[in-house]
């Protein structure tokens, strides 16, 4: 059995707090479009509210479907279903308290299970963030519902990552053909000192989609929406009982933090929900590899185009533009054939009315000191000649220039420099410096974190 390591831990969960901080700092909080009424499923549910829900799911064909599992312990704690329908509908999500539920010889169990069989119809559209598979399987010992699933379940994190690709691509090509208005988008700088934390849209997309790297819904929404999805109480005690008036729910446990979870749980089914509704508002086609069966339109599903930016991350060109023509215009070069870190010989040379000659063999120790006197009174005060100057410069200019090549990226090239230029900041890649050598590109960056950001999301055959 493994164990983890505390200062690990420790620091994981000091890496999350400061990207909370930044991104509640940066970002107006989630809201959706989506009303919703809360239901909640527990053994002091009324037989009433469950008729409702009975009738109501009757006329229901889609789903949004997560869980939750209680902090350390990790057992089964809460399933969440919102009812999909109209934005225009206040809709019921309800949120099931596994470890509250009636026993399951009472009448109360019964019917919620009757309801759960209508719920789980083969007719039913399934949406979770991630395969439903590995959400419900640990949650099947409460026996309201069994494997497999005969429902028809939507992938939607999975469809999302191609989805947002393709989406992101054509709206970088229509912004270039047509006129748009600073209303429609959302422009955000990237903070420089982690790239971590944020980067610009095309860089995400990039990161997320050439690698085996998954959008996590909280990204998904803030690159989408330019919205804050909060992730602080995901590790929570979810099975505490969040319905107060639960006869065995744990009241050391303040309304106020009650609250906060049941917050929580609403929105993470919600933005799924409208993720869902936008993306088929975008008109773009969807991988239906992570769908079992054709989606079946339903009323959620709008027709017409959404005027949401998506580019909402930018780099400040007329900064960046400013700070890469100044690097630019050092001419210096750094790499050289077969010694590309080879330090400049040492200046030795002087010039020669600046030299004392002394001889100690010919002249005694009085005669050295009196001519060094004379010589001294009658120098004129030292300068540096042109070309001692010119040789300061360039050994400080290639010292530093040496310093942005610390982090450094190495990518085969055949294109001219202003081509690749063009190129890299087309592609919001912030360079220091580059350099082309026997076809060999050597891109200097600012940190190792862009280093290893930039290795995944430049292809090998870019500058081919």
């Amino acid at each position: 059995m493994t164990t983890r390591n505390p200062s690990q831990t420790t620091s994981k969960l000091q890496a999350k707090n400061k990207k909370e901080s930044i991104y509640a700092a940066l970002f107006s909080p989630y809201q959706s479009p989506y009303k919703y009424q809360i239901y909640f499923i527990n053994q002091s549910t009324s037989s009433q509210d469950l008729d409702y829900l009975i009738d109501i799911v009757q006329t229901s064909t889609d789903f949004i479907i997560d869980t939750e599992s209680a902090f350390k312990s990790n057992i089964p704690a809460l399933i969440q279903i919102y009812f999909l329908q109209s934005t225009r509908i206040q809709s019921p999500l309800l949120l099931v308290e596994i470890q509250h539920l009636p026993h399951y010889s009472t009448a109360l169990f019964s019917q919620l299970k009757k309801l759960f069989y209508c719920i789980f119809n083969v007719k039913s559209h399934f949406y979770s963030w991630g395969p439903l598979t590995n959400e419900l399987r640990s949650f099947s010992s409460c026996l309201l519902f069994t494997f497999p699933l005969y429902v028809i379940t939507h992938d939607l994190q999975s469809q999302f990552k191609t989805w947002f690709n393709t989406w992101i691509t054509s709206y970088d090509s229509t912004s270039i053909n047509e006129s748009i208005t600073t209303d429609d988008v959302v422009i955000i700088n990237a903070p420089t000192y982690d790239p971590h934390l944020l980067l610009p849209t095309s860089l995400m997309n990039k990161k997320k989609f050439n690698s085996h790297e998954s959008w996590s819904l909280q990204h998904a929404v803030l690159y989408t929406f330019g919205l804050h999805l909060s992730k602080r109480e995901t590790l929570r005690q979810w099975d505490i009982g969040l319905d107060i008036n639960l006869p065995t729910c744990d009241h050391s446990f303040s309304i106020n933090y009650r609250q906060k979870l049941i917050n929580y749980a609403c929105l993470d089914c919600v933005s799924v929900a409208h993720i869902n509704l936008f993306m088929h508002q975008s008109e773009l086609p969807l991988d239906l590899t992570f769908v079992k069966e054709q989606i079946i339109t339903g009323e959620y599903f709008v027709s017409t185009k959404s005027n949401v930016a998506s580019d909402i991350f930018q780099l400040d060109d007329a900064c960046s533009s400013s700070s890469f023509e100044q690097i630019d215009a050092q001419v210096m070069a750094v790499h050289v054939p077969n010694d590309r870190h080879q330090s400049m010989p040492l200046i030795t040379s002087m010039d020669s009315q600046h030299l004392v000659s002394v001889s100690p063999l010919e002249s005694t120790p009085d005669e050295i000191i009196t001519n060094l006197n004379s010589q001294s009174v009658e120098c004129s005060p030292h300068k540096r000649s042109n070309n001692a100057k010119r040789r300061k410069n360039q050994k400080s200019s290639l010292r530093h220039r040496r310093k942005r090549y610390h982090h450094e990226i190495i990518r085969p090239a055949n294109m001219k420099i202003t081509s690749i230029k063009q190129l890299l900041r087309k592609n919001h890649i912030k360079y220091l410096n580059i350099h082309v050598v026997h076809s060999t590109l050597f891109i200097g960056v600012k940190s190792d974190g862009f280093k290893q950001l930039y290795e995944q999301i430049i292809p090998a055959d870019m500058f081919v």
